[in-house]
């Protein structure tokens, strides 16, 4: 397929297996044409992600990828015109630069062309491959002037789309690059939070429901900002998951609390399990075991004081690989329990194979129970299917007297909550441990 322009042929390279062009030559282009019209030229620069092609890449190989690709080249021709450019913009993206239009809004209802082509599947080695597109829009003069940064703004538009989850494709808006500029300087000071040791653990007890002793804890994560005070995890944990950085901050995150707990065993504070999350990324990294076997063997404590908790997230896509980490985890000796139980879509069929110690009620549940008979009930059935298979109950986000006594009644175990103690410093944690203290 030549390159969809007349003076396009004059450009090479060529992407060798869609025949449109390569970035580079692509982006020259676009910025040639834009400059020649000194910033007056309405045009449209769409940015194309289509889904399912990784996955297809890593079970069928290259060459599945680029059929895949050329076919799609071919839909996406009849929604643009002939003085328009297509250009493989990376390994499943096209961008398409649209000059020459009468108004902003045919850049859009380009877009809306190229997301209703999608409905076909494509046929790869046999097996119908339904593909759906995500795309990033921007359009001159208005959100830019010039050929990088209009290509630029159609990228964080592509952006935010894939983010929305629901919409097919997104316009500019400047607050999306304001959003972005905020999340790019947020990853620059997390990273400097990792070097600069400026993350805190603050721990939460954890207490029998019947007597209200303690008899464990959660670690959490602060980050102590030196301009911003506090950070609450709900701020940069997100952001943190997104860049990857998930990873080495629940690397920190493991080691300080089990050198905490080596700590307390030292200075004499009696044996107490604490809980550490896991995070749906850091679990699929693949080196979680043999990091909790170095982990351990450095600090010599009894692997049952350490309980890991994983969300429902974690599992249905790769069941066979959680559950092979799971399993060699809970060989060491270290507890697993499956965090905010309720509010995935948990299968019983999978949930039996599991080597987990206890079940943690979301809190959501827990909010609910006063009010909401129905919420009781499904408390109570988890309870029942706990028991059954012989898991510990451990509710959280308790914060009401009356709350503690519904709990207690339907039989969960353990709890944690405001009514008990909020999440406090290691030294304030092991004085709530030594004195036993109860809530009032």
């Amino acid at each position: 397929m030549p390159p969809h322009s007349a003076a396009a042929a004059d450009y090479i390279p060529r992407d060798a297996v869609t025949g449109v062009w390569e970035m580079r030559p692509f982006a020259t282009r676009v910025g040639e044409i834009m400059a020649r019209h000194g910033g007056t030229l309405i045009a449209g620069l769409l940015v194309v992600e289509f889904d399912r092609l990784p996955q297809l890449f890593r079970v069928h190989g290259q060459e599945a990828l680029d059929l895949a690709m050329a076919t799609l080249v071919k839909r996406l021709v009849p929604a643009c015109g002939a003085n328009d450019l297509i250009c493989r913009f990376a390994q499943t993206q096209f961008a398409i630069f649209l000059p020459g239009l009468d108004h902003a809004g045919k850049a859009l209802f380009a877009a809306s062309a190229i997301a209703n082509a999608m409905g076909e599947p494509l046929i790869i080695e046999g097996q119908k491959l339904f593909v759906s597109a995500k795309i990033g829009v921007a359009v001159s003069p208005n959100d830019a002037t010039d050929g990088p940064a209009l290509i630029r703004n159609a990228c964080v538009a592509l952006e935010q789309a894939v983010k929305s989850g629901t919409a097919n494709y997104l316009h500019f808006t400047r607050s999306m690059r304001d959003d972005l500029k905020e999340r790019l300087d947020l990853e620059d000071e997390l990273r400097a939070a990792i070097r600069d040791n400026q993350l805190v653990l603050n721990y939460q007890p954890k207490v029998a429901i019947h007597g209200g002793e303690p008899v464990g804890g959660e670690a959490l994560l602060r980050w102590q900002h030196p301009k911003r005070g506090i950070v609450p995890p709900g701020v940069f944990i997100p952001t943190a998951e997104e860049t990857g950085l998930i990873v080495p901050i629940g690397e920190w995150v493991l080691r300080n609390a089990i050198k905490q707990i080596r700590e307390w065993l030292d200075a004499g504070l009696p044996p107490i399990q604490i809980a550490v999350n896991v995070s749906e990324r850091q679990f699929r990294w693949g080196h979680l075991p043999a990091l909790i076997d170095v982990l351990l063997s450095e600090s010599g404590i009894p692997p049952h004081l350490l309980q890991l908790e994983i969300t429902e997230t974690i599992l249905p896509e790769d069941l066979e690989g959680a559950l092979q980490q799971m399993r060699w985890i809970a060989d060491r000796g270290v507890a697993l329990a499956l965090d905010d139980f309720g509010t995935g879509y948990s299968s019983l069929s999978y949930l039996r194979e599991l080597p987990l110690d206890c079940l943690k009620v979301d809190r959501k549940f827990v909010m609910d129970m006063e009010r909401d008979q129905s919420t009781r009930h499904i408390v109570e059935a988890i309870v029942a299917m706990a028991q059954a298979m012989d898991l510990k109950v451990v509710a959280e986000g308790i914060e009401t007297p009356a709350q503690w006594e519904i709990l207690k009644r339907l039989g969960v175990e353990e709890g944690q909550g405001y009514l008990f103690s909020r999440p406090m410093p290691a030294d304030a944690f092991a004085e709530f441990i030594r004195h036993a203290a109860k809530p009032v």
